[in-house]
């Protein structure tokens, strides 16, 4: 595996386990309902993406390097502030589609920063963004 293909699959991993701590970390202040259907969702499309990442990885002898203990907890610590006084769906939505938009600005770079990788690599990385879009779209129908 050449290393812009290692680089892309790695950055894809380390932003589906971020997604993944973040809704963890927000579900349980989501009553039920349409946001935490949403949430699930997404949820499940990070576990999904992160499994398909890391067996990639793993295919080729490299183990993903997971997020670290310090962005965990900095992470954790912000959603945590972030909802002390206000836990709406409104606010949760904001503070999602806030991290999902990074997440795009992120493997955005990380694909433009790789002009070699696999166009196979490439498209499954686009379609990560792509999927990312539309939970940001389901996500805006929560915000007043």
């Amino acid at each position: 595996m050449n290393d812009e293909n290692k680089e892309l699959l790695s950055g894809i991993y380390k932003l589906s386990k971020t997604g993944i701590e973040a809704v963890e970390t927000v579900l349980p202040k989501v009553e039920q309902g349409a946001l935490k259907e949403e949430l699930t969702e997404q949820y499940c499309d990070y576990c999904k993406a992160a499994s398909d990442s890391e067996q990639a990885l793993l295919q080729q002898g490299i183990v993903p390097k997971d997020i670290g203990v310090l962005q965990k907890a900095g992470m954790w610590g912000s959603i945590q502030m972030h909802t002390m006084n206000d836990v709406s769906s409104d606010h949760i939505a904001e503070i999602m589609i806030t991290g999902t938009t990074k997440g795009i600005v992120d493997l955005t770079k990380h694909i433009g920063a790789c002009p070699n990788a696999d166009k196979e690599i490439v498209d499954y990385a686009q379609g990560f963004i792509s999927k990312e879009q539309k939970h940001i779209d389901n996500l805006k129908v929560f915000l007043c």
